[in-house]
């Protein structure tokens, strides 16, 4: 295998630093471009003459393309080793933004997203394998603190910078200024890391089919649930869906017979992986619900200007900015167990708050259930990526950091449909229209509760989820932790 070292200074532990610093301006990169980008899709739209629900394939192009090459390229890292990938990945999204920036139309600028997703996708995996090996093995639960701290941080500041930047330069410019963070990250990888041949997996093949068949299994699921978010579960979603489905099956079988897999199925034999796993993936389902449907309760029941909307949710995650690396670097030296289960206990709390809203709530609930919400998210995240990876060979470590970050985006997809479905047949029940667009300013007081009901049944749902995870997570964590 190809491993990453790190070019040593005189100054002790700043190469160390110097070295983590790349991981962080690469997540900074993608997570920046990903906030700035949704505030930026109201102009794109006008700019091109187009509806929002087209402009939005721009941001879910991005996603789609993130998700489905996630595990093949952290199967890459294995073989290839970090600093190729991280660099080219960095080169690719910068190349995608230019394009995006200078795009004559809106296809051509979904075709630059999509070119900034294989970007991403070679980022978001080998940026946490840079982290790791930067402060070492033993400080697993640190690196991915100080990753999730990283990445909240710059979907905060990309929503500021969007703004700011669009009013005094336009959208395009937004582009140019997130192609110029992934550029200096490019220059950074090249001169603070240094490859090296490793002898673990070095003769190990890619597995080009076993590719082809993850990503049109992943990127089929996923096409199918963004587009019934926006045309319903009709005959189109629902049939590539089942091609997807077989697709997934082959997939499984080529993993079972060939002798470098994608991903080594063989280790959701080991039990606290495959929890550890699902519960990141209820974890993530059940914050991005939140997020999903707390603003349409704020601005259409509560009546909050989108400034006050955005105050909701700021605080938050400024905690979990906070608590993420704290949470990870205590797991390193007491074991991943008690953050795992104490953090997803704060989800559930914070869930079941949203689950009692009404019409008439307190303005402050909202505050109170997000907080414990996000510190929960923070407390979570990296000891249970540390349960995780204590568990798996080293041979195949980037290739389940892909793993860990298509469950992290999966959660984040499929929160939205499955909030939406419950939401809007809570709404049909009551004889409106099974639809989210209807509500907005002036709706009718029956329909608003029509919503308040089903929002109220999805985040009750969404609680008992977490409660379940929080269960998986009582699974004793690896010895290693633990000493």
């Amino acid at each position: 295998m190809k491993t990453t070292s790190y070019k040593k200074s005189n100054m002790g532990t700043s190469s160390t630093w110097l070295a983590f610093s790349v991981a962080a301006v690469a997540i900074i990169s993608s997570t920046l471009d990903r906030g700035a980008s949704n505030v930026i899709l109201p102009n794109i739209a006008e700019e091109f003459v187009s509806d929002i629900p087209t402009a939005q394939w721009i941001n879910t192009t991005f996603l789609l393309m993130v998700a489905a090459l996630l595990l093949p390229m952290g199967r890459l890292t294995d073989i290839l080793g970090s600093k190729k990938i991280i660099v080219s990945g960095l080169i690719v999204f910068l190349f995608g933004g230019i394009t995006s920036a200078l795009a004559p139309s809106i296809e051509i600028l979904i075709s630059g997203r999509a070119l900034q997703g294989i970007g991403g996708a070679m980022v978001q995996g080998t940026a946490f394998v840079v982290a790791i090996s930067a402060l070492g093995e033993r400080q697993r639960g640190k690196a991915a603190g100080l990753v999730i701290m990283f990445g909240g941080l710059g979907n905060v500041a990309g929503t500021t910078v969007g703004g700011l930047v669009t009013a005094y330069a336009g959208w395009r410019s937004v582009f140019i200024v997130t192609s110029l963070v992934s550029g200096a990250g490019a220059l950074l990888a090249l001169l603070a890391l240094d490859t090296q041949r490793g002898n673990q997996i070095y003769n190990s093949k890619f597995d080009w089919y076993g590719a082809v068949l993850c990503v049109s299994t992943l990127s089929g699921l996923l096409v199918s649930i963004a587009m019934s978010a926006h045309f319903g579960w009709s005959l189109i979603p629902l049939t590539i869906i089942t091609l997807s489905l077989v697709s997934g099956g082959l997939f499984v079988w080529r993993s079972l017979v060939t002798d470098s897999p994608i991903l080594d199925l063989q280790l959701f034999k080991r039990p606290i992986f495959g929890l550890s796993i699902l519960s990141n993936l209820i974890c993530f389902t059940g914050m991005s619900s939140a997020l999903f449907l707390l603003p349409f309760y704020l601005k259409y029941v509560q009546g909050y200007p989108p400034d006050k909307v955005a105050s909701v949710f700021i605080p938050a995650a400024a905690c979990m900015a906070i608590v993420s690396p704290l949470s990870g670097r205590l797991s390193d030296r007491f074991g991943t167990r008690i953050f795992t289960v104490g953090g997803l206990l704060l989800v559930t709390i914070g869930l079941m708050m949203l689950s009692t809203l009404d019409e008439s709530s307190n303005s402050l609930i909202p505050y109170f259930a997000m907080i414990p919400i996000n510190v929960g998210m923070g407390a979570f995240y990296g000891p249970n990526n540390s349960a995780v990876l204590a568990v798996t060979p080293t041979s195949n470590q980037s290739s389940v950091i892909g793993f860990i970050n298509l469950i992290r985006n999966t959660g984040s997809v499929i929160a939205i449909p499955v909030a939406a479905t419950i939401v809007t047949l809570a709404m049909n029940s009551m004889g409106f229209e099974a639809n989210l667009s209807a509500v907005n300013y002036g709706s009718d007081m029956e329909l608003i509760s029509s919503f308040i009901k089903g929002m109220r049944i999805s985040f009750v749902i969404f609680t008992s989820a977490s409660l379940i995870g929080m269960i998986m997570s009582l699974y004793p964590s690896p010895k290693l932790f633990e000493n």
